[in-house]
């Protein structure tokens, strides 16, 4: 799947040793009561908020604390804003080819209502982001993880971030300006075919019904840097891991990270095993939306 939904696509990267659950039980080693893992994606489609409500907001209602990859509530919002521009001096319309850019004119008109100009010191990696976020459903006020963080704050449970959101930054960045480019002129030209909302739904339904199988070819992109993927994945993973375990010593946890984290033996459900953890799936259905 070339470069689709880039702000979600590792929310929804799974491997076949993922179990048929996005939520898991861990339980024995240094803790005194189960905690929580979810596997959550950052989007607002109806669809994935249609979980078993009493299964996963039941389970969510019996620990004590909630945690999140970083918490959205308390990103300081000059650091966000920062973080999303490249250097000083750098610019798209310098950078890209000329009819790459006034393709990108063109859609940023189309997605966004504003001429690319706008946007012209962007990091090409929020760039695509936000134009991939323009094709998506706003049926719902949040994406996912914020649903599930304004619940536990309404329910007043302690509240943490398994991870800085400079961990998250340093990944992206991890991706040179000339990569990023390539990337986001590649979901230009998936815009300009009309194939980005057929295979984002086909995506989702995998999702969805649990195909793993198919979730994994669909998901599968070679030209996706190596070193991002290890930075974005894999090294994240320990972290959270650590941070995780750290917190569910003191606290029931509920926590909620992109289900990317979750897979594998690299993941974090592989990693909180190997420190002598119990970790075991609970499983739940999602119902039809109409």
């Amino acid at each position: 799947m070339k470069k689709l939904f880039l702000s979600c696509l590792f929310a929804i990267f799974v491997t076949l040793s993922f179990s048929q659950s996005l939520l898991w039980k861990v339980t024995g080693g240094d803790l005194k009561q189960p905690s929580y893992l979810y596997g959550s994606i950052h989007i607002q489609d109806a669809r994935v908020f249609a979980f078993d409500s009493t299964v996963v907001l039941g389970t969510l209602q019996t620990c004590d604390a909630f945690a999140m990859e970083i918490l959205m509530d308390e990103i300081d919002p000059m650091e966000l804003k920062k973080s999303q521009f490249m250097p000083k001096g750098k610019l798209l319309s310098k950078m890209m080819k000329p009819a790459d850019f006034a393709k990108l004119d063109s859609v940023c008109k189309a997605k966004l209502g504003i001429t690319a100009y706008f946007v012209n010191g962007y990091k090409p990696f929020f760039l695509s982001s936000a134009l991939q976020q323009a094709d998506m459903a706003k049926d719902k006020e949040d994406a996912l993880d914020v649903y599930f963080l304004k619940k536990a704050r309404a329910a007043g449970k302690n509240c943490y971030g398994v991870e800085q959101y400079q961990d998250q930054i340093a990944a992206i960045d991890a991706i040179s300006l000339k990569e990023q480019i390539k990337m986001l002129v590649e979901s230009l030209e998936m815009t300009e075919q009309d194939s980005v909302q057929s295979e984002f739904e086909e995506l989702l339904n995998a999702y969805l019904t649990y195909n793993f199988d198919k979730m994994l070819e669909l998901s599968n992109d070679p030209s996706m840097p190596k070193k991002f993927n290890k930075v974005f994945l894999i090294d994240r993973n320990v972290g959270m891991a650590d941070h995780f375990a750290e917190i569910a010593r003191k606290e029931s946890l509920f926590c909620v990270v992109g289900a990317a984290h979750l897979a594998g033996d690299k993941g974090v459900p592989a990693l909180l095993r190997k420190k002598g953890y119990t970790v075991e799936p609970v499983l739940f259905q999602f119902h039809s939306v109409e």
